[in-house]
């Protein structure tokens, strides 16, 4: 991995020595204070690699043990007490399958990290700024391509659904090649401007999700330019926090006002929903903290299936991680019986829940690795897990040296291996199919348009 200074070096270990220590008094078991140490480890690296790095890895991790650990530690813990999202197996159970199977995968994925990555990502930084300076229009076409897409998304037919959604993407896309263009009198607004029509699109569909994985994301990009201090970037990472806590505690009623009035003048909407929520119930309001623990604890629906399997239902034995890597690999008229991906399929048997036809929930890569193989099994899964996806990411840098803006592509072709609650037939096949679409908007336009992208 890219090397930090000695002293920059021993801070992540510390935070997570001292956040196992302060979390081990609150804490039902001491696994859930490991598990948070860990979760505190890769929350300070991930900060001190953006800007020297790009820090896939460590946001892939921050992301699955907040979901599986720290969420499920706040609700045995009691922040959580939901009839329905709550843990369904006691902690030592739920912990000893969670804790050791992140860390197998934190061992995994930082495995085939190059010690010298730092070098090649300092020379793909200098590349791009060279290729944005010969094409300046760049990232405004690429924007533009996004947001026609974002607009026309819905109109597609099923079977085009997928692709036009991936090149709705696009324009963030743009916005990562825009921060190393040379036009810095307009970067900043027309940043500010592009994020301010993504959050209207997501206040207009009341799902903000993807809005907060791309703002992290473009967020490890700029850091290359702005090249925060330590400080800055926790207090950045720390007012997102608060952002993240004052939307979950005002998207139920925001919801409520959009099913009850309709989606027109949904911006005002929303103003109202989160002073109402403020006013009401203000954000140290326990009910305010169990919506965010809700919304954060991935692993009710993991100790749902611990539940589940193997005494209802047996050990699928390796059928559903066969399943995903056949579906990804071959096209449905080879695979008559591909399944549609989404998980609410594995959820509904494996959880004995419903969704409604519109709702869709994930078992997660961990709860699925439990599914076939049980608690040992699982480990190594995760473990395997992440060494084949950080031979990937590594082959991704490798092939920037031959495409060299490839590596701004990296946000969009990973997108679905850093969310915690998807599970593997979702990550493979939007890796296989956003990589082969990536690799046809990029030829087209060399061919067509006579664009180097």
């Amino acid at each position: 991995m890219s090397r930090l200074p000695n002293s920059d070096a021993a801070l992540p270990y510390a935070a997570a020595i001292i956040g196992a220590a302060l979390s081990f008094g609150m804490s039902s078991h001491w696994l859930a204070a490991v598990g948070i140490g860990a979760f505190v480890y890769y929350f300070v690296r991930l900060l001190q690699e953006a800007g020297r790095d790009l820090p896939i890895e460590s946001f892939i991790l921050v992301m699955a043990s907040l979901q599986w650990i720290v969420g499920p530690a706040l609700a045995y813990s009691g922040f959580s007490d939901h009839y329905k999202y709550r843990m369904y197996v006691p902690v030592e159970q739920y912990m000893t399958l969670a804790v050791p199977g992140v860390l197998l995968l934190s061992i995994g994925l930082y495995a085939f990290r190059r010690e010298n990555r730092f070098a090649l990502v300092s020379h793909y930084i200098a590349t791009t700024h060279q290729i944005v300076k010969r094409a300046a229009y760049l990232p405004f076409y690429l924007i533009g391509v996004g947001i026609v897409f974002s607009v026309l998304v819905d109109r597609f037919p099923p079977a085009l659904a997928f692709p036009a959604y991936v090149l709705s993407n696009v324009k963030y896309i743009g916005l990562v090649y825009l921060i190393f263009s040379d036009r810095l009198q307009y970067k900043g607004g027309i940043l500010i401007a592009a994020f301010g029509l993504t959050f209207l699109s997501s206040l207009k569909g009341a799902m903000f999700h993807d809005l907060l994985l791309w703002s992290a994301f473009i967020g490890m990009y700029a850091a290359f330019i702005f090249r925060p201090k330590f400080g800055h970037k926790l207090l950045i990472a720390c007012l997102g926090f608060a952002f993240i806590f004052v939307l979950q505690a005002s998207k139920d009623l925001y919801r409520e006002k959009l099913q009850e009035g309709g989606r027109s003048d949904f911006v005002s909407k929303f103003v109202s929903s989160v002073e109402e929520r403020l006013d009401t119930d203000p954000l140290s309001e326990s009910n305010n903290l169990e919506r965010l623990v809700v919304r954060i604890n991935q692993g009710w629906i993991i100790s749902r299936i611990m539940q589940n399997v193997p005494d209802r239902i047996p050990h699928a034995e390796g059928e559903t991680v066969a399943t995903a890597v056949k579906a990804s690999l071959l096209p449905r008229l080879l695979f008559p019986d591909k399944p549609i991906a989404g998980g609410k399929k594995n959820y509904e048997k494996y959880t004995n829940f419903y969704l409604q036809s519109s709702t869709s929930m994930g078992i997660s890569l961990l709860g699925e690795a439990y599914i076939n193989y049980g608690v040992a099994g699982a480990w190594l899964f995760m473990l395997i897990f992440g060494l084949v996806s950080s031979f990937v990411i590594n082959r991704f840098f490798k092939l920037a040296r031959t495409y060299p803006t490839i590596w701004l592509w990296f946000p969009l072709i990973l997108l679905h291996f850093v969310k915690a609650e998807t599970e593997l037939l979702v990550q493979l096949n939007f890796l296989v199919k956003s990589i082969v679409l990536v690799y046809l908007f990029v030829w087209a336009n060399k061919y067509f348009l006579k664009l180097n992208i």
